[in-house]
């Protein structure tokens, strides 16, 4: 037997998971059955991390009779009936939640804006540091929306945090490609009462095929949408320093909007400092409202107060996801 991780150790350990590196295989839900909660096993270190201070291991055990007090460690009880998709396997017969299990593990506590936001990455297509934070490189998405919201159908009745979690999923934004797409995908696609300036439509890293001209000039024969607005037939885009400096990659970044334009799909560009100060956002804010053709809104006290709250917290340079 060996130890199952899950809630934010799992998330720890699905966030950081990077490109080059497999995903393991597929264990059946009875798996958790075999799991233990062991000082020990612990202290044996096969696990991708162990726990540390300031950041407790996380662990799962299927009954309240393998439940112990480990030091550095919560320990918690599984006693749904899990159905498949629930474990993938790790080394040295330890097994961890799936990114579906721990996305309805975090319902159980987490806030709507953090299960909104834990969504968005898992269904991302980037990794993050072990730090839980700032952008590390691309990597293939773990879990769809489709997915998650298959596994969620697919729990019993009345399964803690199954309600909640499906509540989120309907403010996820999938295939986002960096933690600023994940910033635009929730301010503009949140309602206002939970702090948002939407809700709009969008989609990340959408193809958009382009014409045989802007084939010519790109060398492909489609671009990929930052987030794409369909209602609007515009292209919402994060200009960061790191992808757009440097003569070609200008050259191409403005070669792309022209091709875009072109085709009369409207392109707007948030940068850091567009989106470092909530002065400087609504003006970005007001800006796009006006590219798109759209009213500018008047929020209640009770929306602006949301509003505020949300950018502040999106924007804390020293929160962590895990």
């Amino acid at each position: 037997m060996g130890l199952c991780i899950g809630y934010e150790s799992s998330l720890r350990y699905w966030f950081t998971k990077t490109g080059g590196e497999a995903l393991p295989e597929r264990m059946p839900p009875g798996a958790i059955r075999q799991a233990e909660a062991s000082s020990a096993l612990v202290k044996e270190g096969t696990l991708p991390f162990g726990p540390e201070r300031d950041r407790p291991l996380h662990l799962v055990v299927a009954g309240a009779a393998l439940k112990h007090r480990i030091h550095d460690c919560h320990v918690h009880v599984c006693r749904a009936d899990l159905p498949a998709e629930s474990f993938h396997r790790l080394p040295q017969g330890n097994i961890i939640s799936s990114p579906a299990l721990t996305f309805l593990q975090m319902a159980s506590n987490a806030s709507l804006w953090e299960l909104v936001e834990i969504g968005n990455y898992l269904c991302s297509t980037f990794s993050i540091s072990d730090e839980g934070r700032g952008y590390t490189g691309k990597r293939e998405q773990l879990v769809s929306l489709e997915q998650l919201r298959d596994y969620l159908a697919s729990l019993p009745p009345h399964t803690r945090g199954a309600k909640r979690a499906l509540a989120a999923l309907e403010h996820v934004v999938e295939l986002t490609a960096s933690p600023m797409e994940v910033q635009l995908a929730m301010h503009y696609g949140l309602p206002p009462d939970l702090g948002g300036r939407g809700p709009l439509t969008m989609h990340a890293n959408q193809a958009i095929r382009i014409s045989e001209q802007g084939q010519r000039l790109l060398g492909s024969q489609y671009l990929v949408g930052d987030l794409y607005l369909p209602e609007f037939k515009c292209d919402l885009e994060f200009d960061s320093e790191e992808f757009h400096t440097g003569k070609y990659r200008l050259d191409h970044t403005q070669a792309r909007r022209n091709v875009l334009e072109a085709m009369h799909v409207k392109t707007v560009s948030a940068t850091y400092g567009q989106m470092d100060t909530l002065d400087r956002f609504d003006d970005f804010t007001w800006l796009l409202e006006e590219r798109l053709g759209v009213d500018h809104p008047e929020y209640t006290r009770e929306q602006r107060m949301a509003q505020i709250d949300l950018f502040d917290w999106l924007n804390e340079f020293r929160r962590t996801l895990f």
